[in-house]
């Protein structure tokens, strides 16, 4: 009696299976199990690759995380986007023409989070990224002459300088005057040709009157002279790498480990002499669009167990971020971000913050 109750319940199940032909479209069948082209719409997932899909950078160091862990680039509308240009250049040898107004002391935001006028506005986030703190601050300003740099020789430091020049925030520069960049590249300061040295091996950021960035490899005089900027350039920078090329990751010419050794590529020597293999503070340039800036400031090992990133590491970031242009500057304990004459980064480092360098870009309110 139970086995003919089992097959009286086996049989509705067989026609089921004999019907299923005649059901569902032999198309659609086909397509399924042949993948052969067919009328029938299939509908196909497409998976969109996340930010640091990769988990290794060229220099074979992690990418340890994703574009969710990242801040979001605002573009901003500032109040007044056409005010009057500010003076630049110098009024006698190596001496900049001061910026006219100081910042707002009721502008700056609680908690060191930016400053806000009707000329220009300052947002900073902080992340902890790989045991690393990472500050993120954008910068949109409404005059090119907002963008300025000052040289000090190597006898103050970004934080003692910054209320002097009138600073809403400044960081650090290449120190084009250090002792082993002495006589190497093209610079230029508030529109003044400081130096033009036929020296190809650092990487050139050209800022033009416009306040755009445009990175050269390997800049050379003549290439610079020879570049549709070359009229137009307000300040320039001797260091790099480069890490973003219009909207294009760089990738350096070498592999991790030669830094250690003497190599025959050009960028064998760059990046020996920077040191872009080790993990460190960082301090990255970017352009994100018309006089709109991001400031990329990594910690190190000396404030973070693990801290610091390799200069691959924050070209993946500034990319990452949505970076046209992004260019490695000095860094270790040179890097600097100051908040009106607040310093921000690498306060746990026995002292070190105040490092004197030898000059600074920063940016200043238009507002009167």
């Amino acid at each position: 009696m139970h086995n003919k109750s089992k097959l009286l319940w086996l049989i509705p199940l067989v026609i089921l299976l004999l019907l299923i032909p005649f059901i569902i479209p032999s198309g659609a069948l086909d397509a399924y199990a042949e993948g052969s082209d067919s009328d029938t719409d299939i509908e196909e997932i497409v998976m969109e690759e996340p930010a640091g899909e990769s988990l290794m950078t060229d220099d074979g160091h992690p990418i340890g995380w994703t574009k969710e862990d990242l801040p979001e680039y605002v573009p901003v509308d500032l109040a007044n986007p056409n005010p009057d240009p500010l003076p630049v250049g110098e009024s006698k040898k190596n001496v900049a023409i001061p910026a006219p107004y100081a910042p707002h002391s009721g502008a700056f935001l609680p908690d060191h989070a930016g400053y806000t006028d009707s000329t220009i506005s300052v947002r900073i986030e902080t992340r902890t990224i790989m045991n690393t703190k990472v500050f993120f601050t954008f910068v949109q300003i409404a005059d090119p002459s907002q963008l300025r740099t000052e040289t000090f020789g190597g006898e103050a430091s970004v934080k003692d300088r910054a209320g002097r020049v009138k600073s809403v925030l400044a960081i650090n520069g290449d120190w084009f005057k250090a002792k082993e960049k002495q006589g190497r590249g093209v610079i230029y300061r508030n529109g003044v040709l400081k130096r033009n040295v036929d020296y190809g091996y650092y990487d050139g950021l050209f800022i033009d009157t416009a306040g755009d960035f445009h990175i050269l490899r390997h800049a050379k005089k003549e290439t610079v002279a020879s570049s549709d900027f070359a009229d137009n350039i307000v300040n320039s920078f001797v260091f790099g790498p480069a890490l973003v090329i219009d909207g294009e990751l760089v990738h350096l010419n070498t592999s991790p480990g030669y830094s250690k050794q003497k190599g025959t590529e050009v960028d064998d020597t760059l990046v020996r002499q920077i040191g872009s293999f080790k993990q460190t503070q960082r301090t990255t340039l970017c352009q994100m669009g018309p006089l709109s800036y991001l400031i990329i400031t990594a910690e190190g090992p000396e404030q973070s167990e693990g801290g610091g990133f390799s200069t691959d590491q924050m070209a993946r970031m500034a990319w990452d971020m949505g970076a046209l242009q992004a260019f490695n500057l000095d860094g270790g304990s040179s890097a600097a971000l100051v908040l009106g004459t607040d310093r921000l980064n690498a306060l746990g480092n026995g002292g070190k913050s105040n490092r004197a360098i030898g000059d600074m870009i920063y940016f200043v309110t238009a507002e009167p």
